[in-house]
């Protein structure tokens, strides 16, 4: 029995209709979330690259938009900074990782290391604040970018939570950071989502920071092997710090050291020995150290300054900031009474 042409052809145009009409709504939804995730901030992330000194590092010369309409500025030395990066300059250079960074949800102006350059600005001193954090950075690349800029700055700011000691040398791998802008914003959102949720579903999380490759099912004698090799890594993070300390004394800098607390429902744990025993070293060579946990507790609600166990909301900023303000203003004027205030011109790197 042959086919009615007349028929085949209105069932042949009714599925190209019917085609269109789904790829019209394809295209209507994937426009409408591409819309969305640009008003959302993505689409247009830092980009980083591997350096010689630091390891992993922002590319300078950035000024992206990000969450929240929040404005994340890396400038021509590679610091997130609102300069001005002047010879008549007080110049502070911001050690650390992500919690001196202050994330793509924090406006540059909002950071505690811009905060604390206020308290002085408003005292009429100009200030650089070089904000060199990093996410997911070791004491050993912080201490690469003081070496790097320890000709160039005044004063040093090393403020880092302690689980910064148990980790590796970081550097810029295949999976992250971003090293090359995407064409849409979505593809940004679904590589979030990938590396935090679909991925996480078929790996187990280490119970513990820096035990990456631990598993109960580990072969016998590979845990004392682990032992053995994080402490290794951790010796090498703190004598990173103590170097960094020392070259800073040999030179006049003056430094300020702090470590960042960890949240635990409505508390702050309490430092491990081994922060204590650093910081005690520390003080034993008469290096300015900043309590972190006393200027967050001037708020009595934890939710209002932690964004999570580590990180800190926009008061957390402020309150770090005028604490660190003043502490630093001490500095400047000390430095000022000795005849090394930075009225005087430092040498380009």
């Amino acid at each position: 029995m042959s086919r009615n042409p007349a028929i085949s052809r209105l069932k042949l145009k009714s599925a190209l209709l019917k085609s269109g009409y789904v790829i019209l709504v394809c295209a209507a939804m994937l426009a409408m979330l591409e819309f969305t995730a640009r008003r959302l901030g993505l689409g247009n992330p830092i980009i980083y690259y591997n350096s010689v000194w630091g390891g992993l590092r922002p590319l300078p010369n950035q000024q992206v938009t990000r969450l929240k309409g929040s404005s994340v500025t890396i400038d021509a030395n590679g610091f997130r900074s609102l300069g001005p990066d002047s010879e008549n300059a007080f110049r502070v250079l911001y050690l650390g990782d992500s919690v001196t960074w202050g994330g793509s949800s924090l406006d540059d102006s909002e950071l505690f290391s811009e905060i604390a350059a206020d308290v002085l600005r408003r005292e009429g001193v100009e200030v650089y604040a070089m904000n060199a954090g990093v996410n997911g950075t070791s004491l050993m690349n912080q201490a690469e970018v003081f070496e790097q800029w320890q000709d160039s700055v005044d004063a040093v700011v090393w403020l880092f939570p302690w689980n910064d000691v148990h980790r590796a040398y970081a550097t810029a791998g295949f999976l992250w950071p971003p090293t090359k802008r995407p064409s849409f914003a979505l593809v940004e959102a679904v590589d979030h989502i990938i590396r935090t949720r679909w991925l996480s579903a078929f790996r187990q999380n280490a119970p513990t920071k820096g035990a990456e490759y631990m598993l109960p099912e580990t072969p016998a004698g590979y845990r004392q092997l682990f032992d053995s090799l994080l402490q290794e890594r951790s010796q090498k993070n703190i004598q990173a710090l103590r170097t960094t300390v020392e070259s800073a004394i040999r030179n006049g800098i003056p430094l300020i050291v702090g470590i960042t607390p960890r949240r635990e429902d409505s508390q702050l744990l309490p430092s491990p020995a081994q922060a204590v025993l650093t910081m005690s070293m520390l003080e034993n060579l008469d290096v300015s150290l900043m309590d972190v946990n006393a200027a967050l507790l001037t708020d009595d609600d934890l939710d209002e300054v932690f964004i999570d166990q580590v990180h800190f909301t926009v008061m957390g900023h402020a309150l770090i900031g005028e604490a660190l303000g003043t502490q630093l203003l001490g500095v400047y004027r000390d430095a000022a009474v000795d005849g090394l205030s930075a009225q005087q011109p430092r040498p380009a790197k």
